[in-house]
């Protein structure tokens, strides 16, 4: 639950308005084993994105309008540092959502840096847990990007859609591009994404290993690119839920390829469902990855990935969970038993 944190936010001009400041963010933490050949258990913050510090200030400018300024901030729980999932590129902690956007009868428009809606509402587990994550589209599309601006209709019949592209002033890169239409009435919900994420030299992924600085790409999809290339995928994410009451199903599916060459370069499918049973919810997914994704090297053939857990309310902002996983490409099943506090 979200505490007022700060009131009043005095502006230095006449007729100063007033704006409500929150903090809010959450803490988790499991003792964990991902399930490869030879893995140590360890305790570990499981997941960056449920550690993590939120301030967000709120205006009402009167007339229906409002405006909106948020500060996203992750942090590696057992260490007190940065997230160790932020790009290396990036030297600042606020390297997730920091926008300011202004609501009115005519819509939403945002400004600022923002990750895409992605499925994650459309998966049993959620985007929690670094061991087990069933998410099909995480590796396809739902990117985030910087010196984006964005605008969101308003809910017309329970049908919204988002348009949106990043302008970073760039020669060197393409800017991307995307339209999210989302449908939620009663217990069906929809979300259809078309993506064209933003263009980087190929060079940037050396990073990775897949291709030496200013030398020709020779494995999975990037063989026959040169550090000169340009590296853009376009791709579409398609995610829908139906609550029966008893039981939620919901499934995912993603795909994308490379601009460049037409080479698939990620293709995702998952199904999935919650069973709310007094405090406790039963989780279970099936996923499987049937093509190459960056993270994987371009050059995975294929898993299958099969979970159950459950989550056991202890308050409204409160649960412990229990998850295990086997994974197709992995040695043994993966595991994560831990407690998850939001505020």
């Amino acid at each position: 639950m979200k505490k007022t944190l700060v009131a009043l936010a005095a502006l230095a001009v006449v007729g100063a308005a007033s704006a409500q400041v929150t903090l809010s963010g959450g803490v988790r933490a499991a003792i964990q084993n991902t399930g490869a050949a030879g893995a140590e258990t360890s305790l570990s913050g499981n997941e960056p994105a449920a550690n993590n510090i939120t301030i967000t200030a709120v205006e009402d400018l009167g007339g229906g309008m409002k405006v909106t300024a948020l500060y996203h901030m992750r942090n590696d729980l057992m260490t007190g540092d940065a997230s160790t999932s932020r790009p290396g590129t990036f030297v600042n902690g606020l390297w997730r959502n920091t926008a300011v956007w202004l609501d009115g009868g005519f819509g939403q428009v945002k400004a600022g840096r923002w990750g895409l809606s992605g499925l994650y509402s459309f998966d049993p587990f959620g985007a929690y847990g670094s061991v087990i994550n069933p998410y099909a589209g995480g590796s396809s599309g739902g990117g985030r990007y910087t010196n984006m601006i964005q605008y969101q209709t308003p809910s017309f019949m329970g049908v919204t859609a988002q348009v949106g592209t990043s302008i970073d002033g760039s020669a060197t890169q393409e800017d991307a591009l995307w339209l999210t239409i989302d449908y939620a009435a009663g217990p069906l919900a929809v979300r259809i994404t078309q993506e064209k994420g933003q263009a980087l030299p190929i060079k940037v992924y050396t990073e990775f290993g897949f291709i030496t600085a200013g030398k020709a790409a020779t494995s999975g999809a990037l063989t026959g690119l040169t550090a000169a290339d340009d590296l853009q995928v376009t791709g579409v994410l398609a995610g829908a839920s139906y609550d029966f009451g008893g039981a939620k199903l919901m499934a995912g599916y993603s795909t994308a390829k490379l601009v460049k060459s037409s080479v698939a370069v990620g293709e995702d499918f998952h199904v999935g469902v919650t069973v709310p049973m007094g405090a406790a919810v039963i989780k279970a997914s099936y996923l499987k990855t049937t093509t190459g994704t960056p993270g994987a090297g371009f050059n995975n053939t294929g898993t299958d990935q099969t979970a159950i857990g459950v989550n056991y309310n202890l308050s409204k902002t409160t649960w412990a969970f229990a998850d295990i996983g086997k994974n197709s490409s992995l040695a043994n099943a993966s595991w994560q038993v831990g407690l998850n506090k939001t505020f």
